[in-house]
C-alpha cells in the first residue's frame, strides 16, 4: 500500500539524493512523536518516518542519517494499522501543509494527546491531569489564513500554492487544499489562470530573478468578509486593474504589495489599497478584531473562540481577578476577553503594529478596563506593571518563556497562571521551572486548533500552593 500520491516529473522529489542504490530499511514503528513521525528502531539505530502509523511495518526509505538515528519515509506499508485511511488530497505525503491526510480524526486526536503526555514524563502527576484533546467541529476548510507561494515546475509552468515538504523551491498547487475554504480555492484558481494569461513570471528563489511571491487570503469566518494581497518584486498596474476585475465578486478588499529585497523571507515594503479599506473585522466570542495583511491571529476562528472562552474559565475557577496580566498579547484577543471577568487587564506586547492594532481593537469595543504597554516580556520587568498581581496569562511563541520572565512571574505572586503552548517541548521546560516556586499544576487541556497537522495547543493551570512572604 503506497502511503500517498506519487509526485508527478515536473515537481522531483527534493530530499537530497542518495548514493545508489537507496537505503531502505524494514522497520515495525512504536509511536508518533512530535513533528508527526512514527518512531521505528532498526536494532538500536532509530528511524523517524514520515508518513507511517504506530504499529505499522513499513519499508522506509532513508532521505537523512546522523551517527544514531535516521529519517525516512515510508514508500511501502506491509502491514497497516486500523488508522491508516486513504488520504482524501492528491498531495498527501507531500505537500508541507498537512501531516496526517492518512489517518482517521479519532487517531488524531489520540496521537495529540499521547504526545503532550510525553513532553510532561518527568513532571510529578502531570501526566495525569492531561484531559482529552477537544475537537475541532470541522476538520478541512477550517484556516482563516493561507499564504500561498509562486513557484515554477520542472517544466517551466507558473504554480501557486505551498512547498513540498523539506522544500523551499518546489511548490505543490493549492487549487485542491482543503485547509482553506472554496472560495480560497477558486481565488487561488483565478489568480493563477490569470498569471499565466498574462504572462507574468514566478519570483525565482535560486537565480532570484523577478516576479510573483506571494498570494494571501484572510477571511473572517464571523462575517464572511475576506481580504486579498498580491505580493510582487515589481509593480504592475495592468495585473493590479485585472485583479480586482478578476476578484471582485470574492474579495472585500484587495492590495497589491512590492517586496523589491530578493534575499530572504518576501517582506512587503510597500502597500497600495486597489479595493476596500485594507481590512477586514473578524468577531469572536462577540468581541470585534480588525485583520490586515499581517495581522497576527489565530489561524482557526471556531477553536479559537472555544480556546478563549476555556482561559475565562480557568482564570477564574478560584474567583474573578481583581488585575489580571496578558503577556505577548500580540492584537488582544485574550486581553478582551479578561476585560470582562477582571477589573483592570494589563496586556504587555513587544511588536509595534500588534500594538497599535490591539489599541484600535480596544476602541473597536469600547473597552476600557485594559492597558497595554509596549515591552519584551522575555526581558525585564517591564515598567507600569505593579508589584502583585492575581491572574497572569502567558501565550508565548514556539520558543516559550526565558528563564528571566518566569523570574519576574513568580515575584509579582500571582495566586494564578494560565499558560497557553503551540510548543508541547517549551511548555514542559517552562512548567519545570515554574514548579520551583510556590505553583502546581491544575489542569492541561489541549485543544486542536489544526486538524491533519501534528500541532497541538494547550492550556496548564497553574495555582499558587503558599501565601507569600512579606517583604515588609
Amino acid at each position: 500500500m503506497n502511503p500517498s500520491t506519487p509526485p508527478p516529473p515536473s515537481t522531483p522529489d527534493p530530499r537530497p539524493p542518495m548514493n545508489r542504490p537507496p537505503l531502505d530499511l524494514t522497520v515495525h514503528t512504536e509511536k508518533i512523536v512530535h513533528g508527526g513521525q512514527a518512531l521505528a528502531r532498526d536494532d538500536r539505530f532509530v528511524v523517524f518516518v514520515d508518513d507511517a502509523l504506530p504499529n505499522e511495518t513499513v519499508r522506509a526509505r532513508i532521505y537523512k542519517k546522523k551517527k544514531k538515528f535516521a529519517f525516512g519515509r515510508a514508500i511501502e506499508v506491509l502491514d497497516a494499522s486500523p488508522d491508516r485511511i486513504e488520504p482524501d488530497c492528491p498531495w498527501a505525503g507531500d505537500c508541507g501543509g498537512c501531516s496526517y491526510r492518512h489517518v482517521t480524526y479519532n487517531a488524531q486526536l489520540r496521537f495529540k494527546k499521547d504526545v503532550l503526555i510525553e513532553a510532561l514524563y518527568g513532571i510529578d502527576g502531570a501526566q495525569d491531569l492531561v484531559s482529552d484533546v477537544v475537537p475541532a467541529e470541522a476538520i478541512n476548510d477550517y484556516r482563516n489564513k493561507m499564504v500561498f507561494s509562486f513557484g515554477t515546475t520542472h517544466d517551466g509552468d507558473l504554480v501557486l500554492g505551498l512547498h513540498r515538504r523539506g522544500s523551499f523551491i518546489h511548490i505543490l498547487p493549492a487549487d485542491v487544499c482543503k485547509l482553506q475554504s472554496e472560495a480560497s480555492r477558486e481565488i487561488v484558481r483565478r489568480v493563477t489562470a490569470l498569471a499565466k494569461e498574462m504572462g507574468i513570471p514566478a519570483f525565482h528563489e535560486i537565480k532570484k530573478t523577478p516576479g510573483l511571491r506571494t498570494l494571501t487570503i484572510r477571511e473572517a469566518r464571523g462575517t464572511g468578509q475576506r481580504l486579498v494581497e498580491l505580493l510582487s518584486t515589481s509593480a504592475d498596474d495592468d495585473l493590479a486593474a485585472r485583479l480586482v476585475a478578476d476578484l471582485d465578486d470574492l474579495a472585500d478588499t484587495i492590495s497589491f504589495a512590492l517586496c523589491t529585497n530578493r534575499h530572504g523571507p518576501p517582506r512587503p515594503e510597500q502597500r497600495a489599497i486597489l479595493k476596500g479599506t485594507g481590512t477586514i473585522e473578524e468577531i469572536l466570542n462577540g468581541r470585534r478584531f480588525r485583520i490586515d495583511p499581517d495581522t497576527f491571529f489565530q489561524s482557526n476562528t471556531a477553536q479559537a473562540e472555544r480556546l478563549f472562552s476555556r482561559v475565562n474559565a480557568l482564570a477564574t475557577r478560584h474567583g474573578r481577578p481583581a488585575t489580571a496580566l496578558d503577556l505577548f498579547a500580540g492584537t488582544g484577543p485574550i486581553a478582551l476577553h479578561l476585560a470582562a471577568i477582571a477589573e483592570r487587564v494589563i496586556g504587555v506586547e513587544s511588536f509595534p503594529p500588534s500594538v497599535k492594532a490591539a489599541r484600535e481593537n480596544l476602541a473597536l469595543n469600547a473597552i476600557e478596563n485594559v492597558d497595554l504597554i509596549a515591552a519584551d516580556v522575555n526581558k525585564a520587568l517591564p515598567p507600569g506593571i505593579p508589584d502583585h498581581v492575581d491572574l497572569v496569562v502567558v501565550d508565548p511563541p514556539r520558543p516559550g518563556l526565558s528563564p528571566e520572565a518566569i523570574t519576574w512571574i513568580n515575584r509579582l505572586t500571582p495566586e494564578t497562571i494560565v499558560y497557553v503552548s503551540c510548543n508541547p517541548a517549551t511548555l514542559a521546560r517552562d512548567l519545570k521551572r515554574f514548579l520551583e516556586g510556590p505553583y502546581a499544576i491544575e489542569a492541561v487541556e489541549p485543544f486542536d486548533l489544526f486538524p491533519n497537522t501534528y500541532h497541538v495547543e494547550s492550556l496548564t493551570l497553574l495555582r499558587r500552593t503558599s501565601t507569600p512572604v512579606s517583604t515588609d
